[in-house]
């Protein structure tokens, strides 16, 4: 048995019958279990195949985030079965900063039992994860998770999460007679890895933090629809909520791609993702794409039978997207604004140093070229120093708030610092919203220099 939670064999008894470790495959049941209960609308509704095929995908071979050992989970020894009554687990991704790739562990599927709650059991289990995330190498956690309550383990809102567009059936315009459609779609198949590739990397020059998605993700996930075990059932029935078709024009050429919704549970059918490639006019192509994506919204399953029939589309794509432009606001109207991830940085000088390049890079175009000196920034419960020679950031490093030591020329909530780092929100923005940032005139110039403002679309990718 192991002292150390990221282990395999760890194990570590929490009292009153409840014992936390690391899961196996034959848990996958008992898992599927608690989850199911979980994630129902009430405590009257049935268990659904569906939740418990989240678990079964998840902990089988060839998933792309995570092996059957990654769910950290609680058993209550105290009962017969051992069941599980909570669970969350650990996903693998790999993100960017400005073309620089660093590690990120992310919790995901946190599920406690109701009559289990409020005994720190969560916090329990994300020990776990951050501990396993951190021997991985991560540099940081990230989660998409219910609002407030990540906080309480050391995660801030950082990041745009989706922002959306409704489109009402009512105004899609129809195709005139006797015209062939110009574009249609056909479902993506293992040979159009490449252009799925390709087509999603479009985007990163415009993100300054990047979800990576290699050609492996792509196959995995266009393998889910085969699987045996998926093959022939009702998509309310499986786990897998989207599928990838390929956009192409009269000839057959592809043209971009597009990921709706395989069911929906009210009256709009989802859109997660759409590129074309950059020879395709998105005011040539949305009409027929609204067209054909009207008609697979018309045809795939309400998840409750009371949903009843598709009034509109949904478009799941950032705060900004071609696709919008391209439709306008006489068609897409309604605008819903991005929710946001949750990220963690457990140790904020050892990821500052691993984007130093592009902090070094910033400082060289700007109006302080080849600068020296420090810069030391207060954040309340500890602070930090940066140090640069000729344009090099040469240190960055932890201080300690000392006793009767003056006020650094800047200072943040040591979580609200990460809005700035991730070009989330500018210190301006910051200034004005919270009484406690603050930036002498110098500091406040290389601070804008080192941490602009700037766009992120970071895509979940999960398709489960």
């Amino acid at each position: 048995m192991s002292s150390s939670p990221a282990d395999p064999t760890y194990t570590r008894n929490l009292g009153n019958g409840l014992l936390c470790r690391w899961s196996t495959a034959e848990d996958a049941a008992k898992i599927a279990h608690c989850f199911a209960t979980v994630h129902r609308p009430n405590a009257d509704a049935p268990l659904t195949p569906r939740e418990a095929d989240v678990i079964r995908i998840m902990m089988a071979p060839g998933f792309p985030f995570m092996d059957a050992g990654d769910f950290a989970i609680v058993e209550d020894v105290s009962q017969p079965d051992h069941p599980v009554v909570a669970c969350t687990c650990y996903w693998r991704h790999t993100w960017s900063y400005a073309g620089i790739r660093f590690g990120v562990g992310r919790p995901e599927m946190v599920a406690t039992l109701p009559e289990y709650r409020n005994r720190g059991l969560v916090r329990a289990l994300f020990e776990m994860v951050h501990a396993r995330s951190d021997a991985n190498g991560d540099l940081v956690q990230a989660i998409t998770g219910i609002a407030y309550f990540y906080r309480q383990f050391g995660y801030e809102y950082v990041l745009d999460l989706e922002g959306k567009r409704y489109v009402s059936l009512a105004v899609i315009p129809e195709l005139a007679q006797d015209v062939s459609e110009p574009y249609t779609l056909r479902l993506a198949t293992l040979d159009d890895t490449p252009h799925l590739t390709a087509l999603y990397d479009q985007g990163r020059n415009c993100s300054l933090v990047w979800h990576e998605a290699d050609a492996d993700f792509w196959r995995a996930h266009l393998a889910s629809w085969d699987d045996p075990a998926v093959q022939g059932k009702d998509s309310t029935q499986t786990a897998l909520y989207s599928r990838l078709y390929m956009i192409v024009d009269a000839e057959g050429a592809v043209c971009g791609y597009v990921l709706p919704a395989m069911r929906r549970r009210g009256k709009a059918a989802w859109v997660f993702a759409l590129e074309l490639y950059p020879h395709v006019s998105w005011l040539a192509a949305m009409p027929s794409l609204l067209r054909a994506l009207r008609t697979h919204g018309e045809q795939i399953p309400a998840v409750t039978p009371d949903a009843g029939a598709v009034r509109e589309l949904c478009f799941m794509l950032g705060r900004a997207h071609p696709a919008y432009t391209a439709m306008g606001e006489t068609i897409a109207a309604r605008y819903e604004p991005p929710y946001a991830w949750y990220l963690r940085v457990p140790d904020l000088p050892r990821f500052l140093r691993h984007i130093a390049p592009v902090l070094e890079q910033r400082l060289a175009g700007s109006i302080m070229p080849g600068h020296s000196g420090e810069l030391m920034i207060e954040l309340y419960r500890s602070r930090l120093k940066l140090v640069f020679e000729r344009g090099r950031l040469t240190s960055i490093e932890p201080a300690a708030v000392l006793a009767y030591s003056d006020d650094p020329p800047a200072g943040f909530p040591p979580l609200i610092f990460l809005q700035l780092i991730f070009g989330y929100r500018s210190l301006a923005q910051l200034r004005a919203t919270y009484p406690d940032v603050y930036a002498e005139p110098e500091a406040a110039v290389l601070l804008n220099i080192l941490f602009p403002e700037m766009p992120s679309r970071v895509d979940n990718l999960a398709y489960v």
